[in-house]
């Protein structure tokens, strides 16, 4: 159960399909749903104050990731395209789960005094991405994206807190399911009409526009162990 109604930083619309989400991996972050309901995460005080930080930037991501896979299927609703559907569907609800399970680890943080303002500057971000001229080039941007948070997830997976706390073994799970939605979109974003090129042509500005959000937290990053100078380097030689 819930203890703090949080702001969101973009609308749930519509219903979400948890069962469109009933794979190994999401029946994980389900076990890890009750788990954590029933166990405390532990965090010292300083990570508190770290994850207080980081949090509002991975929710954003997750609830905006939400919003645009929903206006998708709404756009797409009533056509012939059921294969894509059935999967822009399954990774709606994949973050939904995403979004709840982080939630969960919002909730047991003793303080949040830096979460508003720290969203309205994710959401700058986020709603950036949409500013685009055509779909295929919204979901090549979506589909950089995910490739950027299945390595700052590993990075979690990996920092200071150890792979056996709860909130790495989240990001483990989470950082699964990224890997497959950058399969999804960037399929997408072909259907759609994009080009190879388009991707390397995108991909500079989104991570770069990326990390110099992440690094207005820069030393949230760091006292968990994440290192972003590593991940823009993994990021980099993806490209070249």
């Amino acid at each position: 159960m819930l203890e703090r109604n949080l702001p969101r930083c973009f609308p749930l619309r519509g219903k979400h399909s948890i069962g469109l989400a009933d794979h190994a991996n999401g029946q994980r972050i389900e076990s890890w749903l009750k788990a954590a309901t029933v166990s405390p995460l532990r965090f010292s005080d300083q990570q508190t104050d770290a994850m207080a930080r980081l949090l509002p930037l991975l929710l954003c991501g997750e609830q905006s990731a939400q919003l645009v896979f929903n206006s998708e299927i709404a756009r797409l609703a009533g056509s012939e395209h059921k294969l894509i559907l059935n999967c822009l569907h399954g990774v709606e609800a994949d973050e939904y789960r995403h979004d709840i399970a982080l939630q969960q680890v919002a909730t047991q943080l003793t303080e949040l005094t830096s979460f508003n303002l720290v969203q309205r500057k994710a959401k700058r971000f986020y709603a950036s991405l949409g500013r685009v001229e055509n779909y295929s080039e919204h979901f090549v941007r979506i589909s950089i994206l995910d490739t950027c948070v299945t390595h700052i997830m590993q990075s979690f997976e990996q920092c200071h807190l150890g792979r056996e706390h709860p909130f790495a073994l989240l990001c483990g799970l989470i950082k699964k399911d990224e890997a497959k939605h950058v399969y999804v979109s960037r399929k997408h974003a072909m259907a759609l009409g994009a080009s190879a090129n388009q991707f390397a042509e995108q991909h500079e500005q989104v991570v770069g526009n990326l990390m110099q959000l992440l690094l207005t937290q820069g030393g949230a990053f760091e006292s968990m162990g994440v290192c972003l100078d590593g991940v823009t380097r993994k990021l980099e030689a993806k490209w070249r």
